[in-house]
């Protein structure tokens, strides 16, 4: 993985968990069709689901702050 990508990981690891909510890590060299079929732009990014379906892409991650807000937001809708 990029050194991008692990500092990404590391925000995303403390605004999950601050937050009590659980994410997949993919390398995404392994999955070109999920590339395609969401036409990911760059990495990394933060796609959040609800119930199968795209709701959010995250590219900018800002900080562990706009991480948390972004999935405060993401549970407001989930309820």
């Amino acid at each position: 993985m990029c050194k991008t990508c692990d500092i990404a990981e590391t925000m995303l690891s403390v605004a999950a968990s601050t937050r009590q909510m659980s994410y997949e890590r993919i390398n995404l060299n392994f999955y070109k069709t999920l590339i395609e079929d969401y036409e990911i732009r760059s990495a990394p990014a933060l796609l959040l689901f609800k119930k199968g379906e795209l709701v959010k892409e995250v590219y900018a991650f800002q900080s562990v702050t706009y991480l948390n807000e972004v999935l405060a937001d993401f549970q407001i809708d989930e309820h």
